[in-house]
């Protein structure tokens, strides 16, 4: 199964849901308070206004050239803007959140609840784009899967905050699953796993997260990411079962591990929807980017 193909039968079952749902409340000539007032909150939710978007900027590079290149070719790519615009189009958000990349004296990359905005840090994307790049010109490819991945992981913890998203188990992988579902919904397996490799890069050159931290292991994340490729189009991704990509005794459960978050993903953003999250936009511009090279 594709991940369009799965994309669909989620977008079906959610209108076949919303359909019974709608006629069993209908067709109830007379309910209980409490059934009445759980009615009237759904339609609250459904029905809530959009006072928010998310905004992305580029705060300027000082003294480094190589720096400079990264910040060049993620702003000129224009694949972030497309990608928050997607989103925008599709979702309504109770108020504004920024994205800044900016250089920040290290490799990093976080969501800050208390001002509603990501920071995205040039540091990080020159550290995967060194690691996963190459000679053979693929640097600008490397930047923009690096931080094209980077920046859903974050708009996974901001969604998780601003619409306050019930979820179980740790918000790290939330937002993990997130970031890999929505580039495989817009078809973009390749930067999901940019994803993945990146967590295999941390693996081997940071000492792994202490056992009560709120990430996982790197390589358990790398496992995960590399599972929900697999299972989206098991066909297409064969190469990855190996001993040391994706065990094969994983990738027997991939297809409804990613069908599973998939479902989930979708079920949780539904009453925040204007519309099906298409991601055209970003599949437009990526394409337009590899026109250029890039």
């Amino acid at each position: 199964m594709t991940a369009r193909s799965a994309f669909l039968r989620i977008k079906q079952s959610a209108i076949a849901a919303t359909v019974a749902a709608s006629a069993f409340l209908t067709g109830c000539g007379v309910m209980e308070a409490g059934l009445d007032g759980d009615r009237n909150s759904l339609l609250a939710l459904n029905s809530s206004e959009d006072r928010g978007d998310f905004h992305v900027s580029y705060r300027p590079v000082e003294d480094d050239a190589y720096l400079k290149a990264i910040k060049h070719i993620l702003e000129s790519s224009g694949t972030y803007e497309a990608a928050v615009q997607d989103l925008n189009d599709a979702l309504r958000l109770p108020e504004d959140v920024n994205i800044e990349f900016l250089q920040c004296g290290s490799a990093d990359a976080y969501y800050d609840p208390n001002i509603k905005s990501i920071t995205l840090c040039y540091e990080l994307v020159q550290r995967y784009t060194e690691a996963l790049g190459s000679d053979d010109g693929s640097m600008e490819t490397a930047a923009l899967h690096a931080g094209l991945f980077t920046l859903f992981h974050e708009l996974g913890h901001a969604l998780i905050d601003v619409l306050e998203l019930p979820i179980t188990g740790r918000e790290e992988d939330a937002a993990d699953e997130f970031a890999a579902i929505m580039l495989l919904w817009s078809e973009q397996e390749e930067a999901a796993l940019s994803g993945a490799q990146q967590f295999s890069v941390d693996a081997a050159e940071w000492e792994e997260a202490p056992y009560w931290d709120e990430h996982g292991t790197d390589m358990q994340r790398y496992y995960n990411i590399a599972c929900y490729v697999y299972g989206s189009d098991s066909d297409r991704w064969a190469n990855l079962v190996t001993g040391e990509s994706l065990p094969q005794e994983r990738a027997d459960l991939c297809e409804e591990d990613y069908w599973r978050k998939s479902n989930s993903w979708n079920k949780l953003l539904n009453p925040y929807l204007k519309q099906q999250i298409e991601l055209t936009a970003l599949n437009e511009q990526i394409t337009r980017n590899s026109q250029r090279g890039l």
